[in-house]
């Protein structure tokens, strides 16, 4: 299964009269590891200078002296319709691509907040209202997201706010280059050599499509999570060695019992269950355990517990980012 880059404006725009994207040389890299998506945002914007650049010329093709030297009809030029020749670039377009568009008009507010307070992806300073494309990508990457089997998303973008606005987001990846991309992606564990080895320690025998997704888990360390037939897997990497290995089929059930702990003993017996695979955990499991220790009554009073303190300090401490609003302010107030 190929990963999802999303793109925006300032990597495929293009004015170029034959061809519809810009940036093709980078595409071409992408594909050979990922799908191309594309907000219809940048699409219209794409027209939209595709549009103006054919008019101009269009017009000083009109005026040249050589079009009437060369006996070509000026009405066959006045004629000549710009819309259809944009659409039949992007109906001929060779590099494949998927268009996302935001479909969820509740989202408005959202944007108009973020515009009144000059928050990204809004330009920051009082003389500029710029942003509201990139608060249209913005919000159409996070509606996308709920929408594909794999919660991580890679975008391609230069723009600063609009990646301060997506760097919020753990299960969003900027990059600017197909080279970070490729640094940052699950396919750079793609090599026969890796998965010779992933075989040798799981004995069973994958391929890359196994391969799923990777995080940076509790100890910096690569987490690799493995689907088959029967089973999935979780390996955990250090500098390209297999360190461990794990099934989350061992430990994900206890983890959904302590988040509806109903009482303190669940508490304690089920965080005596999972800490032997707490270098397991994706970051949306430990976001699911920190908001539990604030909204669940049966953790929270006993936060200062020993046994509690530390399995939940651990995981705040190594992915403190992950937490806002008041869940943030109680665990800091208690683990800083």
């Amino acid at each position: 299964m190929n990963e999802k880059v999303i793109f925006d404006t300032n990597i495929v725009h293009n004015t170029d009269a034959n061809k519809f994207l810009g940036g093709r040389v980078e595409l071409e890299r992408f594909l050979q590891d990922a799908d191309i998506v594309i907000p219809e945002t940048v699409i219209q914007e794409i027209k939209r200078q595709k549009r103006k650049k054919l008019a101009s010329n269009k017009d000083k093709f009109l005026t040249n002296p050589f079009h009437k030297l060369i006996g070509l009809s000026e009405d066959d030029t006045k004629a000549f319709n710009i819309e259809d020749y944009i659409q039949k670039l992007i109906d001929d377009e060779v590099i494949p691509f998927e268009t996302i568009d935001l479909k969820d008009n509740s989202v408005l507010p959202q944007i108009k907040e973020l515009a009144i307070h000059k928050r990204a992806p809004f330009e920051s300073g009082d003389n500029t209202d710029k942003g509201f494309k990139d608060a249209l990508i913005y919000f159409s990457v996070l509606e996308y997201l709920q929408e594909i089997p794999n919660k991580n998303v890679f975008v391609c973008a230069k723009d600063g706010r609009l990646k301060e606005a997506l760097n919020k987001h753990h299960n969003i990846i900027v990059v600017e280059t197909y080279e970070e991309f490729k640094q940052k992606s699950v396919s750079k564990f793609f090599d026969d050599y890796f998965i010779e080895k992933v075989n040798a320690e799981l004995d069973v025998e994958i391929t890359k499509d196994n391969i799923i997704e990777y995080w940076h888990n509790i100890d910096e360390n690569q987490s690799i999570l493995i689907q088959t037939e029967d089973e999935d897997y979780i390996i955990e990497v250090d500098s390209d060695e297999i360190v461990s290995s794990s099934k989350p089929g061992l430990y994900v059930s206890n983890l959904e019992q302590f988040i509806l702990s109903e009482n303190f003993v669940t508490t304690h017996s089920t965080i005596e269950e999972l800490t032997p695979f707490m270098s397991y955990f994706t970051d949306d499991e430990i976001l699911k355990i920190l908001n539990a220790s604030y909204s669940n009554e049966q953790i929270k009073w006993i936060i200062d517990d020993e046994d509690v303190k530390e399995f939940i300090g651990t995981l705040y401490k190594a992915k403190t980012e992950l937490v806002e609003n008041d869940v943030a302010e109680f665990l800091k107030e208690n683990f800083e």
